[in-house]
């Protein structure tokens, strides 16, 4: 047992690290969501997660699938002046790709102002979210599997974030000030994050060089064409939502979707700090990393499956203990989604935790993009029909396209988790 444990001392360090980050998130969630939610009011919240939905879209480009790739990267690399390399690289491309998106935010704001009942403060306060992404780096330590100082990071941050909430919204009329509290924890963990690199990591302060950006771009690129595919499906359809129905279906629906996106990530640091353990492993050994991945399977899959019968029988229960009984139309709404954590858990084994390390990005990609296809074809006749509700089933019956397609995949190139 001793044994074990020092073998995986760092590995359980990092998860013990991200659960603490999201046990915190989690208080704070709960403490602060439905204060939220009740506090703006319906309409006023559902702006708000149009805005997000949005602005969304430039952290999707600004991100460019690094979420995945550079922590592998990072991983594979033990020296620090190759380290050091590969940091500059994706912070450089990931800089540029923030310039590029200043043109298409002003556009933006100029056509909301003009055309548009929204307030352009509204998503240019919402954009901070984008810069506090760009600068960033726990992706680093993700990759170094040194989570213990992102964990200290992110609480400072969204406790203070947490305290401007219940001091500065007090009516709808404070809805940007909610817009710029939930914006700004990455924006400070971002500039904490530096101070800590720059003392601990000297290494990652170089110019990259136009080449190595290129590079960081082009091995990017498939993962960054599935994770627009993915939010095809995910971001995509609050949007398309908001513009076939209003702010209010659009309220009722986040607040199912927020329930289950929290509660699906209770158990996702397990799988956010096992992702650079793996993709080492598989450099070394596939049937070792196969064998890791069975076991790690077993637990995630199944606490995800525990989550979603709670969330199917309890529905009514914990939308009206969350919510109020305002939002009691979103009850529906939450029993058609309560499956997906299940369902999402056993995609992310087959796509990122098997797929990424054993290097099929264009299988990942084509089924990204496959299912994207599909959802689009089934959204828009579903929210005419159902409304709010035809939403969540095109998501149930996406994501169960996605799984099912990941693990035929891997079954035909007998890859067998």
């Amino acid at each position: 047992m001793k044994a074990l444990l020092k073998k995986y001392r760092v590995l359980i360090e990092n998860i013990f690290s991200l659960f603490t980050i999201r046990g915190i998130e989690y208080v704070l969630s709960f403490l602060t969501f439905p204060y939220l939610v009740q506090t703006v009011g319906v309409s006023y919240f559902g702006s708000l997660a149009f805005a997000q939905s949005i602005i969304t879209y430039f952290s999707l480009f600004t991100d460019y699938g690094f979420n995945m790739t550079a922590p592998r990267d990072i991983a594979r690399h033990d020296q620090k002046e190759e380290r050091g390399k590969v940091f500059a690289a994706v912070f450089g491309a990931k800089l540029f790709l923030l310039a590029l998106t200043v043109l298409p935010l002003f556009a933006l704001l100029v056509f909301l102002g003009a055309r548009t009942s929204y307030s352009p403060m509204l998503f240019a306060i919402t954009y901070l979210s984008v810069v506090g992404n760009v600068i960033s780096p726990v992706w680093f330590f993700q990759g170094i599997q040194q989570m213990r100082y992102i964990t200290l990071v992110n609480t400072v941050a969204r406790i203070t974030t947490a305290l401007g909430i219940f001091s500065l919204v007090r009516s709808p009329e404070d809805y940007l000030w909610a817009a710029f509290l939930q914006s700004v924890p990455a924006f400070i963990a971002g500039g904490v994050s530096w101070w800590i690199l720059v003392r601990k990591y000297p290494e990652v302060c170089q110019m990259p060089a136009w080449i190595d950006i290129k590079q960081a771009l082009k091995d990017g690129w498939d993962i960054f064409v599935s994770t627009i595919a993915i939010n095809i499906y995910t971001v995509s359809n609050t949007v398309i939502l908001g513009m076939m129905t209003n702010n209010t279906v659009v309220g009722y629906f986040s607040s199912a979707q927020k329930i289950v996106n929290a509660v699906q990530q209770g158990l996702a640091p397990i799988t956010q700090a096992i992702y650079p353990h793996i993709s080492k492993l598989f450099e070394e050994s596939q049937d070792s990393a196969l064998r890791f991945i069975r076991k790690i399977m077993k637990l995630y899959c199944g606490g995800n499956l525990g989550i979603s019968l709670v969330l199917l029988l309890g529905a009514d229960p914990i939308m009206h203990l969350l919510m109020g009984k305002v939002y009691g139309q979103s009850v529906q709404m939450l029993r058609v989604l309560a499956l997906l954590p299940f369902i999402i858990s056993l995609s992310q084994i087959f796509g990122i935790q098997t797929m990424l390390p054993c290097g099929m990005n264009k299988e990942f990609s084509r089924i990204i993009i496959s299912s994207a296809i599909l959802n689009t074809l089934m959204v828009f006749p579903l929210i005419y029909l159902l409304g709010g509700t035809g939403v969540c089933w095109s998501m149930l019956v996406t994501e169960t396209f996605v799984t099912t397609t990941m693990g035929w995949t891997l079954h035909k190139k007998n890859i067998l988790i």
